[in-house]
């Protein structure tokens, strides 16, 4: 076992980039015997860089097939789980910050000691702030597998009638940068907001301004699942309302599109969005043709704030009407400009039609 140790800390002596680096682990891990056990990594951490490299390779070759008794005999008296360092090395990758490694631990469901994992010999730091997990790891950490990963359906139908949650999944899972205003205005918070309450804290939170996501949840599954679960929701309010035309799932803004024609043999574009972060793609996609968004939310009065000011800087909104469609009360608002009136006549016969309360509201 001295033997290997004296390897790992001439390994950590030619990754290292800071001495300080090096002092901090090795108070850590090795105690009396740090002096010790310092001198000879540093006889490697002044080599020039093509022979560290040379060093490095060499341990890793020797190493990899001996690790398993000292690793698993540090564990073992340690008590510690190895599924925080597999959660590392399988989905956040190798070379982070200790502040956000910690952060994104957390959010898989570890809160861990960053010092115990580098007494264990599990983590190195390269300087002040970054861990590495040592090369000579690889086979060890894969021959014990995977962690099993966060079911991504059970995320999305578990909160699939929680708008704001909804659209902020949809935002993270998309890495969209939507505008907050309208967020704030038809979902009642910013998706900042939401993080910062927790609301999605089974999924992603804030740190320093970056949003980080649980590394057990897999993004293309979950963009899989929600490109899924709006589609049967479009259809559901499609057939709802009892509109007839051409239906698709648009993959660009991950909305129904319903393309018709009305009484009155004019063109409409209908926008089925159970939730939606877009906002100016949406209106933005048919420029110039009647469009009609259906949106799965409760009407809020600042959603008419939030129009009165956009009005102005986008002339194309004289020809959206915008409808938020509340299947449990059964009811409908309808809300348009003033001067689109005359323009969205049969589009309001459709919606008096269906069975839910209509109420018309312009700005």
């Amino acid at each position: 076992m001295e033997e290997l140790e004296l390897l790992e800390a001439k390994y950590q002596g030619a990754v290292a980039r800071s001495r300080e680096a090096l002092e901090l682990d090795f108070s850590i891990r090795y105690g009396d015997r740090m002096s010790l056990m310092l001198n000879e990594a540093l006889k490697v951490y002044f080599l020039d860089l093509d022979s560290k490299v040379k060093v490095r390779r060499t341990i890793v070759d020797e190493m990899e097939y001996r690790v398993e008794g000292l690793i698993k005999a540090r564990l073992s008296s340690l008590n510690l789980s190895l599924n925080p360092i597999l959660v590392t090395w399988y989905y956040i990758g190798n070379g982070e910050r200790v502040d956000r490694l910690k952060e994104l631990l957390s959010l898989a469901g570890y809160g861990i000691s960053i010092d115990d994992y580098v007494k264990a010999g599990f983590l190195m730091r390269i300087d002040k702030s970054t861990v590495v997990i040592p090369e000579y790891l690889a086979g060890y950490l894969s021959s014990a597998g995977s962690p099993q990963q966060l079911d991504s359906s059970s995320i999305v139908y578990g909160n699939i009638d929680n708008p704001l949650f909804m659209v902020a999944l949809e935002a993270i899972a998309r890495n969209l940068k939507p505008i907050e205003g309208f967020i704030k205005a038809f979902y009642g918070q910013g998706i900042r907001d939401a993080l910062t309450s927790g609301l999605l804290s089974q999924v992603a939170k804030l740190h320093d301004g970056e949003v980080l996501v649980n590394p057990l949840i897999d993004l293309r599954s979950l963009r899989l699942g929600l490109a899924r679960a709006k589609n049967t929701r479009a259809k559901v309010i499609k057939h709802s309302l009892s509109m007839y035309g051409k239906y698709m799932f648009d993959k660009e803004i991950y909305c129904g599109i319903n393309y018709m024609f009305t009484y009155s043999s004019r063109s409409l574009v209908v926008y089925l969005c159970p939730w939606t972060p877009h906002y100016k793609s949406i209106i933005s996609k048919h420029h110039g043709v009647r469009s009609l968004i259906v949106l799965g939310v409760r009407f809020r009065e600042s959603m008419i704030e939030f129009l009165n000011l956009e009005k102005y800087k986008r002339p194309n909104l004289l020809k959206v009407m915008f409808i938020t469609f509340d299947q449990a009360l059964g009811e409908i608002h309808a809300i348009y400009q003033n001067e689109s009136r005359s323009l969205m006549d049969d589009v309001l016969d459709i919606l008096y039609e269906s069975n839910y309360r209509v109420t018309e509201v312009t700005y």
